[in-house]
């Protein structure tokens, strides 16, 4: 018997019909909204777009570098290939900062009371009570409304997708994209060895730096002439008794660089370099090189510069960047004064620069709060303009304050002719031909003396007497040279020009000169008791006035200090001679008078 079709199996296969079809469309939908393809294009019946109450800041949808400039492409999603960025509600802008151009071209700023959309748009309502466009809208909250601000844009660090732009991120418009961009002006960019700098490897993009260089001693000399700064580095003598072993590893630090900034962090490359052996040949090496990009000041290139070619150790000292809470730490207190003091010793003679009161380690200004009677009664001078330009009289120790008298008057030369005093010429005494030469100092004044021992006295070949002997002493004669001698420069003076620091270990060196100013009628008695070796020594006057002498010694004190007077020794002064023959022949002895 034929088996009837039910109708029930029918409905059943209607069923499992329509749940496949809306599994697969429900598969479909779920793949285009992953794909962020709006469906409703995808519709056969004509809908109408409805725009979402929101305003659209453009985003960044990939990494942007450090220094690159925006693309169009960096804008747009990857997904639906439109600008689209971060979407803020209509009704959340009340209170943000709207900044607009002005009917002048310049940029204003009010705050939003109220945003809604028409028909042409969004339409914005200012504190103000003006009105404006979305399309006439530059920044919303500080971040950038239009694409066409923003393209075209070099950014001052690496940009991470997924937030709006402010102008904080950056350079001004006009900038190349670079490194040429990114240095700031009046400064180099340098790219170095990251080896070569201590701590480097610390330090982050855009960060502002100091570069301190450990100078060996022995090399310092070097350093300045290559840098041309000129700084006292003759101060810095070393020595002789030290083993040459500890000589090397003596250092002064020198500031190199101040507020470098960092242009890109520690970076590795490749470099590639060739090799040569006897068993494999000629090869090629993948050299790991580690560098960092420095913006330094276009005068300190030098520095740094050579404090590299020395092999010098370069410190890394990172800058504050925290604002400073208290600047007004830094007023001078009641009742002091600050005064200058020198950052470094100044030389005799030399001009006082304003470079001389920094710290040659940090490069600021060195200075000391002290009450204001005692600057006074000290006599520091307290106005820095007062000293730059100034020579001093004497060496001059580094953080001790000047006064008034360690300067020479104003308007006086730079140099030895400047110090030499009207009337006087300048002679450069051998140290070894003045006893006690090395321990004279700056301004004394001395009277000169000459001692020499007569050869000729007391000989018995030749002499018509047989039994004469005498001792140094009666044969030696003392004679006055100089008077009222001026000491211009002493031996110990890193200034003296004929010191040589870089000769303090040659045996063989000459030594220092003794430069003194004495009148022109004294040179010839001096050159002469230095040429025929007699034994040089000097009487220091005292450089204090009657005035200041104890009551004691102002009563015998001889006014205006005399000369001193020439004496000889004569050996037949307290002498008898008798003559006895002797043999027919006549001989002539000397004794002494009892």
């Amino acid at each position: 018997m034929r088996r009837q079709k039910s109708s029930f199996s029918f409905f059943k296969f209607l069923i499992t019909s329509l749940l496949a079809v809306m599994v697969v469309a429900g598969g479909v939908a779920a793949s285009l909204w992953a794909a962020d393809v709006p469906i409703e294009s995808l519709a056969f019946w004509k809908t109408k777009d409805r725009p979402k109450d929101v305003i659209s800041r453009p985003m960044n949808w990939q990494v942007i570098s450090a220094y690159s400039r925006v693309t169009r492409g960096d804008l747009l999603n990857p997904k639906t290939g439109t600008i689209r960025g971060v979407e803020i509600p209509l009704t959340a802008v009340a209170g943000m900062s709207a900044s607009y151009p002005s009917a002048t071209g310049e940029l204003m700023e009010n705050r939003v009371q109220h945003a809604h959309r028409t028909d042409q748009g969004i339409v914005f309502q200012l504190d103000n009570g003006s009105m404006i466009s979305d399309r006439e809208l530059v920044l919303l909250g500080g971040a950038f409304v239009q694409p066409t601000d923003i393209i075209g844009r070099v950014v001052k660090t690496e940009k991470s997708p997924g937030f709006a732009f402010s102008e904080a991120n950056f350079f001004e418009k006009g900038t190349p994209a670079g490194l040429a961009g990114a240095t700031p002006p009046g400064m180099r960019a340098m790219t170095l060895e990251a080896s070569k700098l201590a701590g480097v490897h610390r330090i982050s993009l855009g960060e502002q730096i100091d570069l301190v260089a450990n100078i060996p001693i022995r090399k310092l000399k070097r350093f300045e002439f290559a840098t041309g700064s000129q700084l006292p580095g003759a101060e810095l003598v070393l020595d002789s008794s030290r083993p040459e072993r500890d000589a090397e590893k003596e250092t002064t630090a020198r500031l190199v660089a101040r507020q470098a900034v960092v242009l890109m962090p520690v970076v590795k490359r490749v470099s590639t370099e060739s090799s040569a052996s006897l068993t494999e040949g000629k090869r090629l090496l993948n050299v790991p090189i580690e560098e960092v990009v420095l913006a330094v000041a276009a005068e300190d290139v030098a520095s740094v510069t050579a404090a590299l070619e020395l092999d010098a150790t370069v410190n890394v000292l990172v800058r504050s960047g925290r604002a400073e809470l208290n600047p007004e730490l830094r007023e001078v207190p009641p009742g002091t004064v600050r005064v200058p003091i020198p950052g470094q010793s100044l030389l005799a003679y030399q001009a006082v620069r304003m470079s001389s009161f920094e710290d040659p380690a940090t490069g600021y200004v060195r200075t000391v709060d002290v009450p204001a009677a005692t600057a006074e009664a000290s006599g520091w001078i307290t106005d820095l303009a007062e000293l730059v330009g100034r020579i001093p009289r004497h060496d001059l120790a580094a953080t001790v304050p000047i006064r008034e008298s360690d300067l020479m008057p104003a308007g006086t030369t730079v140099g030895l002719a400047g110090a030499t005093p009207p009337g006087r010429v300048l002679f450069f005494l051998d140290a070894e031909s003045l006893t006690g030469a090395d321990a004279l100092e700056f301004g004394q004044r001395l009277d000169l003396v000459a001692s020499r021992t007569d050869e000729s006295v007391g000989n018995t070949k030749g002499s018509q007497f047989t039994n004469v002997s005498l001792t140094d002493a009666e044969r030696t004669r003392v004679d006055p040279i100089a008077q009222d001698v001026l000491v211009i420069m002493p031996t110990s003076s890193p200034g003296n020009p004929t010191n040589r620091p870089e000769n303090a270990n040659d045996r063989e060196a000459e030594s220092a000169k003794l430069i003194l100013a004495l009148r022109p009628e004294q040179v010839a008695n001096l050159e002469y008791a230095v040429a025929v070796g007699s034994r040089l020594r000097a009487t220091i006057r005292a450089d204090r006035g009657e005035d200041d002498l104890p009551q004691t010694e102002a009563s015998t004190a001889d006014q205006g200090q005399a000369p001193i007077q020439m004496m000889r020794f004569d050996p037949m002064a307290n002498a008898k001679r008798t003559q006895v023959f002797v043999g027919g022949q006549q001989q002539s002895y000397l004794f002494k008078d009892p």
